[in-house]
């Protein structure tokens, strides 16, 4: 385990919780230090693949920022061609509807990592009683569990409230097809491109802000989980190393023994 690095020691406690979630079942409720051997013998092998797979997803987070920011500057460009020319030729009105489509894509995106890394959370105190103090006096009484929930409704009032001029909910999203009918119905008059283009860029505006605050929360998630990994593995290695200079001691063959027969 010595010779392990933080982000696998990480990724093999992401890869467990994958394998045993909900469940304390590796571990038998206990930390004892041969779990902790066990626990980095199993995972060893395969830490590094979850490693991959957790920069990939800090890599998705900051592609969906950089596109939902030229979503922001695609909406900008077009209001500003709404007033020049009062209403967008379909080619222009056809980009801005898979923008639209895009900028679903990353709403979903968000939802679904702020559902999957609550879950991880949840199941990460499962498994290893004792982390929920640890994670309240590192974060002063709060938990993740609770900032991805709050994220997820600060998403979810902000859609609905952007989509309420145009007669829409956030639910009405989730079909690509359904949003395109919409959008084709509102080009027909430049006020309805107008309503559509403002509520799209309200919701891009915030999603800029929402996924930064996402990619804020998962790094320090995943900062808090593994130094707490790491300040188990070190109390167990102590306690081990306690022992066995105890065994050496008391094994030792005395003084005594040694001196030779009259």
């Amino acid at each position: 385990m010595k010779k392990i690095t933080i982000s696998t020691i990480l990724a093999a406690a992401i890869m467990t919780t994958s394998v045993n979630a909900g469940s304390v079942g590796g571990f038998g409720g206990s930390l004892e230090s041969t779990q902790w051997l066990r626990f980095g013998a199993e995972t060893a092998d395969r830490a590094n693949a979850y490693t991959k797979q957790l920069q990939q997803y800090a890599m998705q987070i900051q592609q969906y920022q950089q596109q939902v920011q030229q979503y922001v500057n695609q909406f900008n460009s077009y209001k500003m061609m709404l007033q020049n020319i009062g209403q967008l030729p379909q080619q222009q009105w056809d980009q801005f509807s898979q923008s639209v489509i895009g900028l679903k894509q990353s709403l979903d995106f968000g939802k679904s990592l702020n559902f999957t890394a609550s879950s991880y959370d949840a199941d990460f105190k499962k498994m290893f009683p004792g982390f929920d103090k640890y994670l309240s006096d590192a974060k002063n009484g709060n938990s993740f569990e609770q900032e991805y929930k709050d994220l997820s409704a600060s998403t979810n009032d902000t859609v609905n409230s952007a989509l309420k001029s145009l007669g829409l909910r956030a639910n009405d999203l989730q079909n690509d097809e359904a949003v395109m009918r919409q959008l084709q119905t509102l080009s027909s008059s430049a006020s309805g491109q107008k309503a559509a283009i403002q509520a799209a860029n309200e919701i891009a505006l915030h999603q800029t802000h929402q996924l930064k605050k996402l990619e804020q929360t998962v790094i320090q998630q995943t900062r808090v989980q593994s130094q707490w990994i790491l300040d188990q593995q070190k109390k167990e290695e102590m306690k081990q190393a306690a022992k066995e200079a105890y065994l050496s001691d008391y094994e030792k063959p005395s003084n005594t023994d040694d001196r030779p027969m009259p």
